[in-house]
């Protein structure tokens, strides 16, 4: 090939070059996670709910109730925008012959055990998540339960009464 076809081709291919520009881009994504949780108000944190006195005649039978039912209310608060909702779940030891009920320590009365309820006073069995409380948005939620005493089946006798449950949120 001739040096003259050469430069022709190579100048032919110079005129039909276009420059080829390469960018760089930075996509920059921004924001937060932030927690679905609320905070446990103080007066929530560890409650003693008082049960009162009551007469060994009002367990008459297996699943008799006390005729004193206690209220004891559980505050969440600071709970921010992401809030749906809660849910609680009460757990605890289980009573031998009622496993839904809270076993009253040794050393103290017999065939009862502690029963939770809702704010509609239908009993909560251990281990069991309630309805969910508070609405979207909600700052707070003050939620109410009661706490009574329950024949379990074995002979009841008189003696001192303390059980402990723990609860436990589950956000919606």
């Amino acid at each position: 090939m001739s040096v003259a076809i050469r430069i022709t081709c190579i100048a032919l291919l110079m005129a039909f070059t276009v420059p080829v520009r390469g960018y760089d881009v930075l996509v920059s994504v921004t924001g937060s996670v932030i927690g679905n949780t609320c905070i446990v108000a103080a007066d929530s944190e560890e409650q003693t709910v008082p049960l009162g006195t009551i007469g060994i005649k009002q367990f008459s039978e297996t699943g008799a109730v006390s005729n004193i039912k206690t209220p004891f209310t559980l505050t969440l608060e600071a709970c921010g925008p992401t809030f749906a909702g809660v849910k609680i779940r009460f757990s605890g030891t289980p009573d031998d012959d009622n496993p839904q009920l809270v076993k009253i320590a040794s050393g103290g009365a017999t065939g009862v055990a502690v029963q939770i309820l809702d704010k509609d006073s239908v009993p909560i069995p251990l281990d069991t998540q309630t309805a969910a409380y508070g609405a979207a948005g909600d700052e707070s939620v003050k939620m109410t339960f009661y706490a009574q005493l329950a024949a379990t089946g074995a002979p009841v006798k008189a003696g001192d009464v303390s059980a402990v449950a723990t609860w436990t949120t589950e956000y919606q």
